[in-house]
């Protein structure tokens, strides 16, 4: 026990805060002080109306809390394990009380959270500490589980020199107090070399796997743990729920850290490396049994580099090198010197089915709420019916479609590659992307052991860092922090940065592409160009047949109909899917439309879900976060006439889906009153499709924790937007004149590409024969003729 509460003890030293507590609730979204950096309101927002004090939570109470919670979970039956009687509290206050009293600071207190988002002398003085748990002289210290390299000095060696006689107390002191940390990084050293032996990270794979490495280390599944929004919605649904969300997100977003019992809570500034790489190698091939839709509820097998691995293959490529030891020189035993490799590769059918990858993609809450249905709505696809797995089309040569797959070497051993085979390609492309700082993700090697994440954190790489520009014109009395007062640092760190700054433009052109396989914008028709308005129809279309359009994550997967319509001068005279100045579409859900100084866009086209939640009335709400209110009998409310099990139906909350069936389309209706025309015709109306991750409000929703990283939550929205992408862009001419008095359907020919925005030139109204033209749509109430 003792042990375990100093590596949990040891860990925490130097863990900064990743959200702020408040005894009274919540913290208010914004505060006028906090305007630079919290998403702005408006004047008059009931958020704004006061500012509580934040309360400071020493990290080693909050941790231990966590601890025994998750014992008293583990062990209902057994005797409470807090109180004064409990041997394990008495051990936990034993053991804080003698550390306490070897720290020449008093009580352990807790790096407090930096509100600003830009480095300060906290993170030199986190970097310091760094430094100062076993770091080397003679090269840039790593950060603990950076690479997962182990330094095998025994534990005399790392014992600090006895104090100089000269000496003086302060001296002494703080040589002690290193000493004391030093005992405490072995520690947390030898349980990294035990967690690598248990699940291997990818820079390890890396080494004779580069090309799955590479397309992995920039994918969605390698950005699954790293993502600031996902840690910071994970911790709300846990401070909402009161913690009974428990590790159910962490376990699809970092199996290996649910495998080692990490906390949720816990930035990933100090997880293990493995944990931080979220869907990793060992995710996927270290299963062997098929779970089917379990929600992410994984064994992992444990062993190290050399044991045996899961494919679709089995072992004869493993073979072919084992047999050939003076070509490949390969060794696979784990204390034999040499290249280690995996003994033995295993066939595991499943991992070619869609079922496998069903394992997450499907999530369903603990109450019955369905938040994913991506593997549900492909088994009942046509995808599915012909055969084609998921596998197929995100893992084939094109993103998002089934196209093949590539053939070359699995592996390259030393500079040796293996036999040539099916190639798939782990690139795993979607609509998320990273707003981190680019020396964390995508992963690399070089970075990691360059510099620790936090030494990252602190290079102004948009200030132009490391670049000749910026170098030659520093102004005068500019500080850089300690760790960056090199020049040579930060050349060498913006060369790092330009393959990261490659890989993420690789990235993007990928995400372009599956989107665009996706989402097609297809016919526009006119309805009515004259002088009693404007009227348009855009039809919206689903270019897969695997899956519903957005799919998975439905409820927070933004992507809209962005329309202008403009006279023959440029003038604006209507607009939908535009932004208020939160950087929110003006929808139920923005802060400015809710505080009325923002008008809510009643035409608003978008294919995100809703969630709905049952109120304290007994009716539903649309909310941003789908945790339901407490439900209580009301007067004259009579109860369903039919079980929920038969239907399906959860009791308290329910995702409304608004996407679009495989190979389904869903039109867009526009009009724009007369009284809104300038008579200068003729009018051009722009339309695109758009696509972002997640909505603005998702982020004012929950930013009361806090966000990984020393993010800020404006930082935040504003990466979030930074990354939308245009998927297809049309403009069309709607009459030539407002003055016709007729009006009819005009089909508009689509735009020719993605990039090419030629107007489409329409023949007038008055040119058409007016008996071919309708005086209104048809309807179903007419006549067969």
């Amino acid at each position: 026990m003792r042990k375990l509460v100093g590596a949990l003890v040891a860990a925490c030293l130097v863990i900064p805060v990743v959200g702020v507590v408040h005894d009274q609730g919540l913290l208010p979204l914004i505060s006028d002080a906090q305007a630079d950096t919290r998403l702005s309101l408006p004047a008059g927002h009931p958020a704004l109306d006061s500012e509580a004090p934040a309360v400071k939570v020493s990290p080693v109470s909050a941790q231990l809390q966590n601890y025994l919670a998750e014992l008293k979970q583990r062990a209902p039956n057994h005797p409470p394990v807090t109180g004064s009687g409990s041997p394990v509290t008495a051990e936990l206050q034993n053991y804080l009380s003698e550390l306490n009293m070897k720290s020449p600071h008093g009580k352990i207190q807790l790096a407090q959270a930096n509100t600003t988002g830009k480095p300060d002398q906290t993170d030199d003085l986190l970097i310091e500490a760094e430094k100062a748990l076993g770091a080397k002289s003679d090269k840039p210290k790593q950060e603990q589980g950076d690479t997962g390299k182990q330094d095998n000095k025994s534990e005399p060696d790392r014992e600090v020199a006895e104090p100089d006689e000269k000496q003086s107390d302060t001296e002494k002191t703080a040589g002690k107090d290193d000493k004391d940390k030093k005992t405490l990084t072995a520690a947390e050293e030898h349980l990294q070399l035990f967690v690598e032996n248990r699940y291997p990270a990818a820079a390890t794979c890396g080494i004779c796997h580069p090309k799955h490495y590479k397309e992995w280390s920039v994918s969605q599944h390698a950005y699954a743990q790293i993502s600031p929004i996902y840690l910071s919605l994970n911790n709300k649904i846990n401070e909402l729920s009161n913690g009974s969300n428990g590790d159910f997100c962490l376990r699809c977003h970092s199996p290996v850290g649910a495998n080692l019992g990490e906390s949720t809570f816990e930035s990933n500034l100090d997880r293990h490396p493995t944990s931080r790489e979220g869907i990793t190698c060992v995710v996927c091939h270290r299963i062997n049994k098929a779970y089917n839709k379990v929600s992410g509820r994984l064994a992992l097998v444990e062993g190290g580099l050399t044991a045996p691995v899961f494919g679709p293959e089995g072992n004869s490529g493993v073979k072919d090198v084992l047999e050939k030891p003076e070509k490949f020189r390969v060794v696979t035993d784990e204390k034999e010197p040499g290249r280690k490799i995996h003994n033995k590769a295993e066939v595991f059918a499943p991992i070619k089915s869609s079922t496998f990858c069903g394992s997450c993609h499907d999530v369903t809450l603990f109450n019955g709420f369905r938040l994913e249905e991506a593997f549900s709505e492909y088994r009942m696809s046509p995808a599915a019916a012909k055969g084609i797995t998921c596998q197929d089309c995100h893992m084939g040569k094109i993103e998002g479609k089934a196209s093949g797959y590539a053939e070359g070497p699995a592996a390259v051993i030393g500079d040796v590659p293996t036999k040539s085979r099916k190639l798939t390609r782990h690139l795993f492309s979607g609509p998320d992307y990273p707003i981190v700082h680019p020396g964390i993700f995508p992963h690399n090697q070089k970075a990691a052991e360059f510099k620790t994440m936090r030494e990252w954190l602190q290079f102004k790489h948009k200030e132009g860092w490391g670049t000749d520009k910026f170098e030659d014109a520093i102004p005068a009395g500019y500080k850089f922090p300690k760790t960056w007062q090199s020049v040579d640092d930060r050349y060498d760190a913006r060369e790092i940065l330009k393959e990261q700054f490659e890989l993420l433009e690789f990235a993007k052109r990928a995400r372009l592409e599956v989107l665009r396989n996706g989402y097609k914008l297809d016919d526009v028709v006119v309805d009515r160009a004259d002088v009693g308005g404007l009227a348009f129809r855009v039809k919206v279309r689903n270019g897969t047949d695997g899956h519903n359009v957005p799919t998975g994550f439905t409820g927070e997967r933004l992507v809209w109909l962005q329309v202008t319509v403009k006279d023959r001068d440029g003038n604006v005279v209507f607009l939908s899917g535009d932004r208020d100045a939160n950087g929110d579409l003006r929808d139920g859900h923005s802060s400015y439309v809710h505080a009325g100084k923002a008008k809510l866009d009643s035409q608003l086209f978008s294919l995100q879900s809703i969630f709905v939640t049952q109120n304290g009335r007994g009716g539903e709400i649309e909310h941003v976060i789908p945790i339901p209110f407490p439900t209580f009998a009301l007067p004259r409310v009579l109860p369903s006439t039919t079980s929920l099990v038969f239907s399906g139906e959860p009791a308290t909350e329910r995702n409304h889906k608004k996407g679009i069936e495989p190979n389904g389309h869903r039109w867009a209706s526009y009009s724009v009153d007369s009284s809104k025309l300038t008579g200068n015709a003729p009018y051009t109306a722009t339309v695109k499709l758009m696509a972002q991750a997640v909505p603005v409000n998702l982020i004012t929703s929950i930013q009361s924790v806090g966000f990984d990283f020393h993010m800020t939550p404006r930082e935040v929205g504003n990466e979030l937007i930074a990354g939308t992408q245009m998927l297809w862009k049309k403009e069309v001419t709607l009459g030539a004149s407002v003055s016709n008095s007729g009006s009819g359907p005009v089909i508009l020919a689509p735009a020719a590409s993605f990039g090419a925005t030629p107007p489409t030139t329409v023949a007038p109204i008055n040119a058409v024969p007016r008996a071919a033209v309708p005086s209104r749509r048809p309807r179903l109430s007419d006549p067969v003729k």
